[in-house]
């Protein structure tokens, strides 16, 4: 359907020239025999010069003044020694052939239907393909991304891992990273009523386009005093070089170096005005350190010499650093943190609130509950032997625990589990860290042990069996 609405465009477009309305479109030629001037001459000339040269409206070389196309911007880009006219929004592409005499021919290469889609868009050159990016049409801006198909004489869109929008005259092209950078996007969609598409927002997020893959890589965001320069701008237009572009802002000249990433200052009050005055007459190209600015009337150059010695380095990149990811990650795991902290404090709360309550329950208790009978007859000799300032024998132990005619064996086992109850209830009930019974060797056979009650305990436990 898509073929078929086409051919029928085509066929609309061809019937236009014959009809009667007044507004008649009038198509150009296949091919065009123009003088070899001197522009051509010189970019013919230069061997290792690879560029684009938007040619000013005197310095037109394809003769369309009689066509429908006769408003549409020419820009002429020599790659590996061929040089091609490409025609502002209409994707046409004429190639020149090599010179007759005093002529050249351009020939038409494409077999495109013009549908003003890619008004404004970036045309470029990388290992021999030509390429075009962005450009605006049916009220709508894209961030597309196309490539001249030589085989069907078509411009086919590349698919890309996002859609990246330009703000005009911003995003540079180059040839020997095979990327194309975009400082910032300007987001536009006339058909949208949200303002921010609607008016032109900004994203100030930085990226260049892989040429080789197709994807977009981003760098980092704008910096904030960029953009504080940047709304101070004019309207004066921009000048590519070899690193980037020359901007105009308030009378002042910046060279923005994309492939450094810095931002340069004109010195010289001479080469701002000159560039203010000559950036309308595009028929301007750089090579070598000079720029040549093609003069139609009388067929000669004016040259201009920059050094960068007449530069001064701002003390701030075209883009920083972006820490968007970074700060994101860092509140996902302040978020985590603060996540894991409240359950940890939730559950202690909850083993507090339970351990008080257990705590609540047992001193609630009489002794009988807390305490077996065995353990509390145990605790009453050891305080009746505290009162004498003396302490328990293991025998008299024995005998409170009725296993004084047991074997040694079972006779050890036994103190021992039910010193270990008690000191643990005890613990527990008190909530503290103190062993109510204790243990020392006796000073007249130390091979053998005598128990009391932990003086500092004395009072709380008295306290204890007194309630009981």
């Amino acid at each position: 359907m898509r073929y078929i609405n086409i051919k029928f465009i085509a066929f609309l477009v061809f019937l236009l020239p014959f009809s009667s309305i007044s507004a008649q479109f009038v198509p150009c030629e296949r091919s065009y025999t123009v003088f070899y001037n001197p522009l051509l001459q010189k970019i013919k000339g230069l061997a290792d010069f690879n560029g684009n040269i938007y040619l000013s409206e005197n310095s037109k070389i394809l003769p369309l003044t009689n066509t429908t196309f006769a408003p549409n911007r020419q820009e002429l880009i020599k790659h590996n020694g061929k040089m091609y006219i490409l025609l502002a929004q209409t994707g046409f592409i004429f190639q020149m052939s090599e010179p007759q005499g005093d002529s050249v021919v351009f020939q038409k290469i494409d077999n495109t239907v013009n549908f003003n889609y890619n008004i404004s868009c970036t045309n470029f050159i990388y290992k021999d393909q030509i390429y075009n990016y962005g450009g605006y049409g049916f009220w709508n801006k894209t961030g597309h991304f196309r490539k001249y198909n030589t085989t069907d004489k078509e411009w086919d869109i590349q698919p890309t891992n996002m859609e990246i929008f330009t703000a005009d005259g911003y995003d540079w092209f180059s040839p020997n990273e095979g990327r194309l950078y975009v400082p910032f996007q300007k987001m536009e969609h006339k058909a949208v009523k949200d303002p921010k598409f609607k008016n032109g927002g900004f994203d100030y997020s930085s990226y260049y386009l892989d040429i080789q893959t197709a994807d977009w890589v981003k760098v980092g965001q704008l910096s904030n005093e960029l953009i504080k320069l940047l709304n101070q701008r004019s309207n004066y237009g921009n000048i590519t070089h070899d690193k980037g572009r020359f901007f105009m802002i308030i009378d002042d000249v910046y060279l923005f170096d994309y492939i450094e990433n810095k931002v340069y200052k004109s010195k010289r009050a001479d080469l701002n005005q000159f560039f203010i005055r000559n950036y309308g007459d595009l028929t301007l190209f750089f090579y070598k350190g000079t720029y040549y600015k093609y003069q139609s009337g009388t067929q000669s150059f004016v040259t201009w010499d920059i050094n960068m010695k007449d530069f001064q380095l701002m003390d701030f990149p075209i883009w920083g650093k972006d820490y968007t990811n970074l700060m994101v990650g860092l509140a996902i795991l302040f978020i985590v943190i603060l996540l894991v902290l409240a359950v940890w404090l939730f559950n202690q709360n909850v083993k507090k609130k339970i351990a008080s309550a257990q705590l609540k329950v047992l001193k609630t208790k009489t002794m009988n509950q807390a305490f077996t009978e065995t353990e509390i007859s145990l605790i009453q000799l050891l305080l009746k032997a505290n009162s004498a300032k003396q302490n328990v024998e293991i025998s008299d132990i024995n005998h409170v625990l009725g296993i004084k005619d047991k074997n040694i064996g079972l006779q050890k086992k036994v103190r021992s589990d039910v010193i270990n109850a008690i000191n643990d209830k005890y613990a527990f009930i008190t909530q503290g860290e103190i062993n109510l019974i204790g243990s020392v060797r006796k000073e007249d056979d130390k091979r053998f042990f005598e128990y009391f009650i932990a003086p500092t305990e004395v009072k709380t436990v008295q306290k204890m069996i007194e309630k009981n």
